[in-house]
């Protein structure tokens, strides 16, 4: 009996679905082998006329403090009974999503140059951006990276974690980082702030804030931030803390000068700047 033409489809169609599937092993070829896993999404290459990673184009700076006021919650003990294999090397674990001095500077927020560089590209430097989780903590707490830089995640336990990144731009993933060996590579293709966490310990929790420019920072302890190297001309700033929110201002510099960029939030996440 012959199949009708529309049936043949079906079932061609069908198998094709079948050999292209497969679970996180992937399937068996017709050779015996393991079919290959689906390549993971490209990261754009630079443009041709890219400025090289550490390549000056100016001379101006922009410099500041970000600063908080009012009365601000402390940090939150953090219980880690939940697995005996995790020693947090201070003893205690504090939380460190809102950092905050007794002079109200705030640490690790995120400040960049948003728009004013035009359609200039920048290469991505060739040196890897470390995150370690130690003390079934994320350490540093947030780190800045690059477009296409490569993000090393490091674990230096004796327990094994993974790292989940949250991206709501950039292609996310979950992998699995055994103790010690070497660190699992990732990089994002688009500027955003990542958030990752530890699905195993799910206290664990950090940022990798990505920027197409390196005109970024993170501020210290004492609340200050640098951004260096810049040409003249007028630069949008945003301030990015992932506890007391956004706030951006407009600089204006000229050749070899230095302009300050101070960032104030006040009680209940509002903003300012001066």
């Amino acid at each position: 009996m012959r199949a009708h033409p529309t049936t043949a489809a079906v079932c061609v169609a069908a198998a094709l679905a079948l050999a292209g599937c497969g679970g996180g092993g992937g399937g068996e070829s017709k050779t015996g082998g393991t079919a290959p896993s689906p390549a993971p999404p490209a990261i754009p290459a630079p443009a041709a006329n890219a400025t090289a990673a550490g390549q000056s184009i100016g001379t101006a700076s922009i410099t500041g403090r970000v600063s908080a006021a009012g009365k601000l919650p402390p940090r939150r003990p953090i219980t880690m009974t939940a697995d005996p294999g995790c020693k947090h090397p201070e003893g205690e674990a504090l939380s460190d999503d809102l950092l905050v001095g007794g002079d109200g500077s705030v640490q690790n927020v995120w400040v960049r140059v948003v728009s004013g560089l035009g359609d200039r590209a920048f290469g991505p430097p060739a040196e890897p951006v470390a995150l370690d989780q130690h003390g079934c903590t994320f350490t540093p707490h947030a780190v800045t990276a690059q477009t296409g830089q490569t993000i090393a995640f490091h674990n230096s336990d004796t327990v094994a974690h993974n790292v989940h990144a949250l991206p709501k731009i950039n292609s996310g993933f979950n992998m699995t980082v055994p103790p010690g060996g070497k660190p699992s590579e990732k990089s994002f293709a688009k500027p955003e702030p990542v958030r990752v966490k530890c699905d195993i310990h799910p206290w664990m929790g950090s940022w990798v804030f990505v920027n197409d420019t390196p005109f970024q920072a993170l501020t210290a302890p004492d609340g200050r931030y640098e951004i260096k190297g810049l040409p003249a001309g007028t630069y949008e700033v945003e301030a990015w803390h992932e506890r007391l929110g956004t706030s951006k201002q407009t600089v204006t510099v000229g050749d070899g000068e230095a302009k300050t960029a101070d960032f104030s939030y006040a009680p209940g996440g509002k903003s300012g700047s001066s």
